[in-house]
């Protein structure tokens, strides 16, 4: 399922248009096909008209958040990676956020603040790609 020109296709989920335009100018400098989405609803509907080899997710986020996400995208996508992306809030350590993102089946998790270099490898894991800095 691959993206145009057989790169892989990336869907970047977070509210926070700062974080999201970081991560996704990441990604596409690296060669990724990437579709933004400003939260989790909006990524459900991107899911309905594209395939996607990997998303990469917020976790908290108002209206429809990453675990509702990941529940949906499993569901619409079954062979879809997802990377979700937490920093906690602060009446919930990230840790804990984190443990129920993998019970809610993410297949790696990523602690904010990253270095783009965490990112990449990650993602690089996922996809099974060589990772380049």
């Amino acid at each position: 399922m691959m993206g145009r020109d057989d790169r892989p296709n990336i869907l970047v989920v977070e509210d926070s248009p700062a974080v999201r335009l970081s991560v996704a100018g990441y990604l596409e400098g690296r060669g990724f096909e990437v579709t933004e989405a400003e939260n989790g609803r909006a990524a459900i509907n991107a899911l309905d008209g594209h395939s996607f080899d990997l998303i990469v997710t917020d976790v908290l986020m108002p209206e429809v958040d990453g675990i509702e996400l990941i529940k949906a995208a499993r569901s619409a996508q079954p062979g879809v990676k997802i990377l979700a992306m937490s920093g906690g809030a602060p009446n919930m350590p990230a840790g804990y956020v984190l443990k129920m993102t993998r019970m809610f089946n993410a297949d790696d998790i990523i602690y904010k603040p990253f270095l783009n270099e965490e990112l990449g490898a990650a993602v690089a894991r996922l996809l099974d790609e060589p990772h380049a800095n």
